[in-house]
């Protein structure tokens, strides 16, 4: 396991996808605040309790418009009926609006502006002004004439329209060139229960920010007035950092995405930013430029087949923030020196990946939303395309169907289709693996017990199957395998021949060997989830299933993409890819063929594929002793809530894991607090396991590896075709030797 504050070396490194430069880089550790260039100017009370005030989730989005309202707004209204929020539009020309249901239109005067900026207390602290000479200033600031300086009043949203919001747990800024689609399916309540704050800027900008089109924050005191407060810092800080004194400047200063997630991070606001849910003209041109179609129930869908999908590498992109950490030029139209930080993106997207801040960055894997037929999206973001965007006026009962042409987008109504209800679609089936593939010859104990276990526990597979080399069941001291067969729901044998009995003139006879190239068979057919019978579920995988392919570096040195816990839509050029690859490069030698394949044949970048990085994916260890003894000993390094799996490294980790009372109950272990034990106590109920071992389940004993011993003898005879955990390399001429 790596930790800690490492840096690059100090020759340059250039970053590829071989693990030479991430052995060179290191593990860098998340982006921690105080290493960034701004700071608060005087210190600020920061709130200790991040709950809402409310129960139930509900979203209010608040627009403020100055001046007439525009062509498309009829669209947004339409369009935003169905998105699963309420609208408040305030408005500042008395006119005609598109009220309707859950989007509430309303007029508010210059005048009763400056009464609701007056009302918040630290803004009117702030100006030595009369009300009157306040009022006269908001008049000559947000005049028609100057409608973007609206946006340096989103930050404010919570406080300056506190009544109208009491009744919804959050609050969130939007602008009126957006076309909806449904928000539930992005919105969830558990994002909304776990964030403070939760974004989705459109991907055109590799620069992490609040997005001016869907922030949204928990409605509680603390982030209805979050821009309290002044910064101070390196860059270009305008006003002394007191951007409340800019609300009287004519010029629009960005507060809401130039600023505002200073405010909020500094705060200690736990942010998360979301690449993957809104659609923009360019993006959109990216994955095909094909029909978007809003269906009844508002689903917003780009139809078929994405012609480009992201690749994701977390830990290269985690060691590329560091390396872009001062860089501040990312984000053009502000100009030098405002990029919260800047981040990687893949063909000038930064589509695949989230964001979280919470006292630091962490990334997170966030795939395209496949559904039924083609990609959902949140919203339509027009930006550069409304002035050449047109949509009819459909009725309820019709969908409406959306064509780009260069930048101009016209939307018609159109029949509606037949899926009403638009499914849900993973591409990865959530179908478990295991393969055993050593003839009942080694013990099948408690650690493969609770692999299977927690996979079914946690994971809820439509099937667990375990896939057994010539159909032989563990039947020596087998009391763990008959406990685990109540969550099998399919034993699949497999004859010895289905893997090459030997490639490139060596014998393939290890059990391990024979199991690298079954499963990857196993998954090119089935597709789904593979496991190690060493690998504990530490919660569900569905967050992982709309990606194409999901692997994982391990701990250690070299952070190497691994072969342990694999997820792969069925019948993968990707997998086909590494199989043949795998074939050719098997030389008897220990993880040649398998992980050092793997790795390599990442580097052609296949496109729909995630590689977590290890302290947030499913090997935050390695297999060296070291760095496994590590991972016992120490208490709270390893965040397992953010992990989907723990694995044991059990063929080489035997020795320190054979007894799982010695190992986390008693009084006396000193690794029953260490992170092993709490990881193993999150997966499931490690009191189960330690009654059963009371209640005479085996445990291995010096006496039982003889017994595996002359098991092993007994299985070599009574098969024609050698199974041998030796890790000799034998070549084909030594056959008619054994």
């Amino acid at each position: 396991m790596v930790h800690g504050e490492c840096v690059p070396e100090e020759r340059p490194v250039t970053l590829t996808t071989t693990t030479t430069g991430l052995a060179a880089l290191r593990e860098m550790g998340f982006l921690s605040l105080h290493r960034r260039s701004r700071y608060w100017a005087q210190p600020v009370q920061k709130s200790e309790s991040t709950r809402t005030e409310h129960k139930e989730a509900s979203v209010a989005f608040v627009v403020v418009w100055l001046g007439p309202l525009p062509s498309y707004v009829a669209a947004f209204a339409a369009t935003a009926a169905q998105a699963g929020a309420s609208f408040l539009v305030f408005h500042t020309h008395e006119e005609p609006s598109p009220s309707s249901g859950k989007v509430e239109f309303r007029y508010m005067s210059l005048e009763d502006l400056a009464g609701r900026l007056w009302n918040i207390e630290p803004v009117r602290n702030h100006f030595k002004l009369s009300f009157a000479e306040f009022a006269q200033r908001v008049a000559e600031c947000y005049a028609d004439d100057n409608p973007a300086k609206g946006n340096d009043l989103k930050p404010f949203y919570g406080a300056l329209f506190s009544e109208e919001l009491s009744q919804f747990s959050h609050w969130g800024w939007t602008d009126l060139d957006m076309i909806w689609g449904n928000l539930e399916g992005f919105l969830t309540a558990e994002l909304l229960e776990g964030y403070d704050v939760i974004s989705a800027p459109d991907g055109a900008r590799p620069a992490l920010y609040l997005s001016g089109q869907l922030t949204v924050f928990r409605n509680n005191e603390v982030w209805r007035g979050f821009m309290e407060g002044c910064l101070a810092g390196g860059g270009h800080v305008n006003y002394g950092g007191c951007y409340v004194e800019s609300l009287l400047s004519e010029a629009n200063v960005f507060l809401d995405e130039k600023v505002a997630i200073w405010h909020a991070a500094l705060r200690g606001a736990r942010i998360f930013v979301d690449f993957s849910l809104l659609l923009a003209e360019p993006r959109w041109q990216r994955l095909g430029g094909g029909i978007l179609r809003r269906g009844r129930g508002g689903r917003l869908l780009l139809a078929g087949q994405p012609a480009w999908e992201p690749f994701v590498d977390i830990e290269r992109r985690n060691m590329e923030v560091h390396l872009l950490e001062n860089s501040s030029d990312c984000y053009t139209e502000f100009g030098e020196g405002w990029s919260y930080v800047c981040i990687p993106s893949e063909a000038n997207d930064a589509l695949g990946v989230a964001y979280e801040i919470n006292g630091s960055l962490f990334l997170w894997p966030s795939p395209l939303h496949a559904v039924e037929g083609g990609v959902e999206f949140a919203a339509m973001h027009l930006h550069r395309s409304k002035a050449k965007f047109s949509m009819e006026d459909c009725r309820d009962s019709e969908d409406v169907s959306c064509q780009k042409e260069g930048s101009a987008i016209s939307c018609e109504c159109a029949a509606p289709t037949s899926n009403r209800h638009l499914a849900e679609t993973f591409r990865i089936p959530n179908i478990v693996h295991f393969v055993l593939t050593d003839r009942d010859t080694r013990f099948f104990d408690w650690p493969c017990y609770a692999a299977l276990r927690s996979a079914w526990e946690q994971l809820r597979p439509e099937k667990l199957l375990v896939h057994l080399l010539d159909g032989v069941e563990p039947s020596t001291a087998n009391a763990w395998w008959e406990a685990a067969r109540r969550f099998v729901t399919g034993v699949i044998p497999f004859p010895r021949s289905s893997v090459p009995l030997a490639l490139n003139g060596v014998l393939v006879t290890h059990p391990a060997f024979i199991a690298d190239f079954h499963r990857m068979e196993v998954l090119y057919q089935w597709g789904g989830i593979y496991m190690d019978t060493d690998a504990i579920s530490l919660r569900g995988f569905d967050s992982l299933r709309r990606w194409r392919a999901v692997l994982a570096r391990q701990g250690g040195r070299e952070l190497r993409a691994t072969v342990g816990l694999m997820i792969f839509e069925p019948r993968s050029a990707f997998l086909s890819a590494v199989l043949e690859r795998m074939k050719r490069a098997y030389s008897g030698a220990w993880g040649v063929h398998a992980g050092h394949v793997l790795d390599d044949t990442l580097e052609t970048r296949p496109p729909g594929v995630a590689i977590l990085g290890h302290s947030g994916g499913f090997f935050a260890s390695s297999w060296h002793a070291g760095d496994f003894v590590e991972l016992m000993e120490e208490a709270k390094l390893v965040d397992w809530s953010r992990c989907w799996s723990l694995h044991l490294y059990n063929s080489q980790t035997k020795k320190y894991t054979k007894d799982p009372i010695e190992l986390c109950r008693n009084p006396g272990s000193p690794y029953k607090d260490g992170d092993l034990c709490r990881g193993l106590r999150m997966a499931l109920d490690m009191n189960d396991i330690f009654s059963m071992v009371d209640q005479g389940y085996p445990i291995m004993s010096s006496s039982l590896e003889e017994t595996f011993r002359k098991r092993a003898a007994e299985q070599a005879s009574a098969f024609p075709d050698l199974v041998s955990n030796s890790l000799d390399i034998r070549r084909v001429s030594e056959k008619a030797e054994l």
